[in-house]
């Protein structure tokens, strides 16, 4: 029992350790609505006027923005790592796309365009590609690959976990009809929208790229295939298999050595941002 107290008390006093963890409400103007978020600042965000880099986090199918912050330690992250970290709202599921089917689904603008510019006019952050990376779990990891690639002016580096990363095959499930719109008579559009029929820009922008998939899970496939045609590409990519499915316990590893990768590519900007301010 004592022990069991003792690890409580830890986790909680490293739950504590962020400066500040806020309830946000921002607007979508393609969409005329707002949405919330929570973001994380590290414990100095309140030292000096450092500016800080910016992770973007999104949920899965049937999410919210409350779900990594409920299930991960976040704040710890954010306090390693030094960095913001955003977890916006991109509904239940929207497959953060802009639709072309379901009327005022605008979610790949508001999440690569819209919430970064509304960070930084609030915040002390990297405004600058150098200072952004963006991942997420199951429909979030298809989402970040898909923002990532719609906007790689604004990310140096992107990331997804157990992420639906091809909807092909999956006619029908998770509202992606809806935003996809029939698979037979647009078919077109799935097809385009397959993160594996896409790597042209991957490879023109040299965005970071960080892709893992547990061996039970039901995507598994198609990260597989992704895996090879990156490597069939010469696209550079870290690519991670390990024992785990669909689920929290995966996700709360996996986003501990995402938050790791994408600090290396995140660290320096933060360095030059202070430099250059002095």
């Amino acid at each position: 029992m004592k022990a069991y107290v003792s690890a409580l008390l830890l986790l909680l006093s490293a739950r504590a350790l962020a400066f500040d963890v806020q309830i946000l409400e921002i607007n979508s103007d393609s969409m005329d609505i707002s949405h919330k978020a929570t973001l994380v600042l590290p414990d100095s965000y309140t030292e000096g006027d450092r500016r800080y880099p910016v992770l973007y986090l999104l949920h899965g199918h049937g999410g919210n923005y409350q779900n990594w912050a409920e299930r991960t330690d976040v704040e710890a992250l954010a306090d390693k790592h030094q960095m913001l970290i955003v977890m916006p709202d991109g509904n239940i599921d929207s497959w953060y796309l802009d639709s072309a089917v379901k009327a005022n689904s605008q979610y790949q603008r508001y999440i690569g365009e819209e919430i970064p510019a509304f960070i930084d006019r609030q915040y002390r952050t990297v405004a600058e590609r150098n200072g952004r990376a963006i991942t997420g779990l199951s429909m979030g990891g298809f989402g970040a690959l898909n923002v990532a690639l719609a906007y790689p002016q604004h990310f140096i580096a992107a990331g997804s976990t157990s992420g639906g990363v091809d909807p092909r095959g999956f006619e029908g499930k998770w509202g992606l009809n809806e935003v996809l719109g029939d698979p037979v008579v647009n078919q077109q559009a799935w097809m385009q929208k397959a993160i594996v029929n896409r790597l042209a820009v991957l490879k023109q922008h040299q965005l970071g790229l960080i892709v893992d998939c547990g061996v039970d899970d039901f995507f598994l496939a198609a990260n597989r295939r992704l895996h090879q045609a990156l490597l069939d590409a010469g696209i550079a990519h870290t690519y991670i298999e390990q024992p785990g499915g669909h689920n929290w316990p995966y996700w709360a590893g996996s986003i501990v050595y995402q938050a790791e990768f994408f600090s290396r590519y995140l660290s320096k900007s933060g360095q030059t941002e202070q430099v250059s301010n002095h």
